[in-house]
């Protein structure tokens, strides 16, 4: 027998489960990590002969100024090259560091720049830091190179630059296009100025384009959100980040410049994301989780259909259990027992490698069967939206299945004395939340953020 509807609404569904909940882009989170893990277990780690490919993530920390919505790991400076001059010096120690430890080259499949601003770089920074990566790696004829950019400083010249150089994937923030909303978070790019940076994206034949939306910024209503959708419905990425604003200015300094007086409601988000959706997927774009879209034909929802969907430190990705391997300041690197956070400050990273140490500053052992056990299933409900589970030894994550299947969110069934569940649709918008029931710490206390 079917079960039967919620009597919900998808707001009240929110509102009944809106608790702060992790975003398991791994399993246990980083809050886990402790200063206990160093840099010898990442020396071990390394050490160990493989011939499987690897994903490199390169954090570059640079901004011209201060977003005010961000949470991300930041120097805010107008410096430029006299910063970045002595920052490629420390990535080349450290490159260095982990030459020495590996018994030999790994090939890379996938290299990812982040930030801070990437392109905060200029065009022979670029070119130095892509030639310290080969020197150390050997580079996949199918590598799936992708790096972030602000458009404000993105020019025609800089993106066939970026193409010519090697990245076939580029993302760039929009966030929201209304003026009055950019201006609330220091961040002004004109409507033009996204358009143009399309275009020369496209012109330079980037495989792929993804733009980042916020929900929930100060001063956004729906019909202002909805101009923002409009413009994303032109310029068409292959991918689209739709991300729900969590106001932390406790944790966050930099959000206290934002009122909270001006944030949107709960209804107001709900609304944008509702009509988010429904416009996205009408017009060829597939829903990834809960806050990823891709265009039908894109690879990342062809892994999605096929059940290849994999998820780390960078999201949502096609490149299913690479080794993640970090370098620059708070990068981190992920492997299967174990996960290594670089030191966070600048100054800290840059003292370590002059020591001639790999800059870990925490992290997390992980050799639990049973942690290793629920890591899976939470990743399977998280990317393949379905799990088998075994009833005698999972009952108390059943009977919490079945309050969720009360409420639409899953589908459940039993088959060979296996319990089969099965994310609905409207399960999509609340995985973190079918997710946590598989992390008895998460049942404890609560921690993460909110949905909306």
């Amino acid at each position: 027998m079917p079960p039967v509807a919620s009597p919900l609404s998808s707001l009240e569904l929110l509102l009944k489960y809106d608790k702060p909940v992790p975003r398991y882009t791994s399993y246990p989170t980083a809050a886990s990590f402790t200063t206990e893990v160093g840099e010898e277990l990442l020396r071990r780690q390394l050490a160990q002969p493989s011939s499987k490919p690897l994903s490199l993530y390169v954090h570059v920390p640079f901004c011209r100024h201060a977003c005010w919505y961000c949470g991300c790991n930041r120097v805010t400076t107008q410096l430029g090259s006299k910063v970045v001059k002595p920052y490629l010096a420390s990535l080349e120690q450290e490159l260095e560091l982990i030459s020495k430890v590996m018994p030999q080259r790994r090939r890379l499949a996938q290299l990812h720049w982040g930030g801070g601003t990437p392109n905060y770089l200029n065009a022979e920074e670029i070119a130095q830091l892509w030639g310290l990566i080969e020197r150390h790696f050997v580079l996949d004829p199918e590598l799936e190179a992708s790096i972030e950019v602000n458009p404000e400083f993105l020019t025609q010249e800089s993106a066939l630059q970026l193409r010519a150089q090697g990245f076939n994937r580029i993302s760039f923030g929009i966030q929201d296009a209304d003026p009055e909303v950019q201006r609330a978070v220091n961040r002004v790019v004109p409507a033009e100025q996204l358009r143009s940076s399309m275009h020369w994206l496209r012109e330079a034949n980037f495989s792929s384009v993804n733009v980042d939306l916020i929900c929930g910024l100060p001063l956004q209503t729906p019909e202002r959100f909805q101009r923002t959708l409009q413009l994303v419905e032109e310029l068409r990425p292959d991918r689209i980040s739709l991300f729900s604003f969590a106001y932390l200015p406790d944790q966050l300094p930099l959000q206290r410049k934002i009122s909270a007086a001006d944030l949107p409601s709960q209804l107001q988000r709900m609304l944008m994301l509702e009509e988010a959706q429904r416009l996205l997927c009408s017009t060829g774009y597939d829903a990834i989780g809960m806050d990823h879209y891709a265009l039908s034909s894109d690879s990342l929802a062809q892994a999605a259909r096929q059940g290849r969907l994999h998820r780390n430190f960078q999201g949502y990705t096609t490149g299913g259990e690479l080794d993640l391997l970090g370098i620059g300041p708070t990068a981190i690197s992920q492997f299967p027992h174990l996960f290594c956070q670089n030191e966070r400050s600048l100054k800290a990273y840059g003292e370590a490698l002059s020591q001639g140490r790999l800059p870990v500053e925490r992290g997390l052992e992980v050799v639990d069967s049973d942690v290793l056990e629920r890591r899976a299933l939470i990743r399977q409900v998280m990317c393949q939206f379905a799990l088998s589970l075994d009833l005698p030894r999972f009952s108390e994550e059943w009977s919490l299945l079945q309050e969720l299947e009360s409420d639409g969110l899953v589908r459940l069934s039993v088959q060979q004395g296996q319990g089969q569940m099965e994310v609905t649709t409207e399960g999509r918008w609340l995985i973190r939340t079918i997710a946590a029931v598989f992390d008895p710490q998460q049942r404890q206390c609560s921690s993460g953020s909110r949905l909306i």
